[in-house]
């Protein structure tokens, strides 16, 4: 029986220092709506390309690290990363094989999911509220994805992560 070995697990974690440094990156005030949610983008990737590897766990500690960084409640952001984790997972088969367009327009899907529990969840713990652009996110994240999903996976090729 053939074992395979898993390679490249600094390559990912490097990938996802990388999408939290990009989301706290000082703004302006003015471009901060625009700003987009690297960390589920990144995340959302790998658990698209690497199913067996990146899960649930994964989710929930780097949402604890951005959490840390953020300054947020804590878990706020580990929930919602989870309860993105398993619809991927769940549906990783379906969404691997839809046109690079069809992706895109889920992940925007998903992104206004992800940003919907995120406000849910701080107005609960008593966060201030959001305005219309809160959700413009949303719509950016859609249209970076092919660019994103294309750069990580020839990344993920060329130091042939598995």
């Amino acid at each position: 029986m053939q074992t395979k070995t898993k390679r490249g697990t600094w390559v990912i974690i490097l990938t996802f220092i990388f999408a939290l440094i990009l989301s706290v990156i000082p703004l302006p005030e003015s471009w901060l709506p625009f700003r987009p949610d690297w960390l589920l983008l990144v995340f959302s990737y790998w658990v698209i390309a690497l199913p067996h590897r990146i899960g649930l766990l994964w989710a929930f500690v780097w949402g604890l690290i951005f959490d840390g960084l953020l300054g947020s409640t804590l878990g706020l952001h580990s929930f919602t990363l989870c309860v993105i984790a398993f619809i991927l997972q769940l549906n990783y088969l379906r969404v691997r094989i839809y046109p690079i367009w069809k992706q895109a327009l889920t992940m925007g899907g998903l992104s206004f999911l992800y940003l919907a529990l995120i406000l849910w969840l701080s107005r609960i713990t008593g966060s201030p509220e959001s305005d219309l652009s809160y959700w413009i996110s949303a719509g950016i994240n859609a249209v970076l994805w092919p660019w994103l999903f294309i750069l990580l996976r020839d990344i993920r090729r060329y130091f042939k992560v598995s």
